[in-house]
């Protein structure tokens, strides 16, 4: 859809593949809480299906954020972007995982509240609610920005340097893959190492990536051209190997924890997703596509809307209550997941014109209580 208007919207590839990415997590929210209403192995096949298929979300929004961190940010100042940052993401992590806490303590995971330092260790790890691992994880990325700007503009400003930190650096990775594989999933360290998933190492490589991509965009974009054809191909190859491994521990007690990010069959599948959600980014705005507006508008929401959205779910499927159930299972999860994207987004929107309203009057009241002041 080509925008024939000729207006142009300041939108770049990181933008979209944050829309997909929070996309897909709000479906694995869903997907996860009406795991229980599957009481067949057709509805249970239907589920872990879709979920392997949206299972791209952390890897991608990894890529997204330092993609247009590196792009934003070469001369920030760092106490100038933690400052943003805190105010951007931390407080509303803080604010819907308080609430989440408060308000829905029976949707906690891993260790439960039950003491001050229980209360820390839940904000520090993200169990106030299922999906807060992605914030934890994500929150480490910003942090490390005076890392990533240094590795990014002077460590690779010699490009001979590109391959070689990528070879080590997937060694490295496979290796760390390897090991968590190996011996915390279903493993000996299965316990000890429990937050091993969330720990930034686990994911530096698409870090890495969305760095290289814009520093090097025109030689990344040439090198994704010269392989757009296998793409899709691959991506349903390994899809299928994703589904054979999930579906091998069987039906009787299916778990959604058996769908890891740490294993090299969702590695690989995570990559490829996101070199075609990048491609297809890359179209969109070379097209000046007439969908910009409208993924611009959802990108600039997406974060607060992820924070959202399993509070937003829960009241959402208290709200619908026993139709869930009285529905087929797809159509269920379509009316669920629309609705909770709805309200997560409609929500998010109306908070931040609230607090846009309540600043303009409060800098207002204060224009005026100078003006007085100076008339005295």
């Amino acid at each position: 859809m080509e925008n024939t208007t000729g207006q142009k919207v300041n939108i770049n590839e990181s933008d979209i593949l944050k829309v997909f990415a929070v996309s897909g997590a709000i479906l694995q929210s869903v997907l996860g809480m009406l795991l229980k209403y599957a009481h067949t192995n057709t509805d249970m096949a239907l589920l872990g299906v879709i979920y392997n298929l949206v299972k791209y979300t952390a890897p991608v929004f990894i890529f997204a954020i330092v993609y247009g961190m590196v792009m934003n940010n070469q001369h920030t100042r760092v106490s100038h972007f933690y400052k943003e940052k805190f105010s951007e993401l931390v407080i509303p992590y803080f604010l819907w995982a308080s609430a989440s806490l408060l308000f829905f303590p029976n949707i906690q995971v891993n260790q439960h509240v039950t003491s001050f330092w229980t209360l820390i260790e839940s904000y520090v790890l993200g169990n106030s609610s299922p999906q807060y691992w992605y914030t934890v994880m994500m929150l480490q990325f910003q942090l490390l920005m005076p890392v990533i700007i240094f590795v990014c503009y002077k460590y690779l400003a010699k490009p001979l340097r590109v391959i070689p930190l990528l070879i080590v650096s997937f060694i490295i990775f496979g290796a760390w893959v390897w090991m968590y594989y190996i011996y915390v999933f279903h493993g000996a360290y299965a316990t000890s190492l429990l937050y091993l998933d969330r720990f930034f190492v686990s994911y530096f490589i698409y870090a890495l990536l969305g760095g290289i991509a814009w520093v090097f965009k025109e030689k990344f974009d040439g090198v994704l051209r010269r392989i757009q054809f296998i793409l899709i191909p691959v991506m349903l190859l390994i899809l299928i190997w994703i589904n054979r491994e999930f579906f091998s521990f069987g039906f009787k007690h299916m778990s959604f924890g058996n769908l890891i990010y740490l294993k090299p069959s969702m590695t690989l599948y995570s990559l490829v997703v996101i070199f075609l959600i990048y491609m297809l980014a890359r179209h969109l705005i070379s097209v000046n596509s007439r969908s910009l507006p409208y993924y611009k508008w959802f990108s600039t929401y997406a974060y607060r809307a992820f924070t959202a959205n399993v509070f937003i779910l829960v009241i959402v499927l208290r709200l619908v209550g026993d139709l869930v159930s009285q529905l087929p299972l797809f159509v269920a999860l379509l009316l669920v997941y629309l609705t909770t994207v709805a309200c997560s987004f409609g929500v998010v929107y109306a908070f931040a014109q609230i607090k846009v309203k309540v600043c303009r009057e409060w800098l207002f009241l204060k224009q005026k209580r100078a003006h007085s002041t100076n008339l005295r």
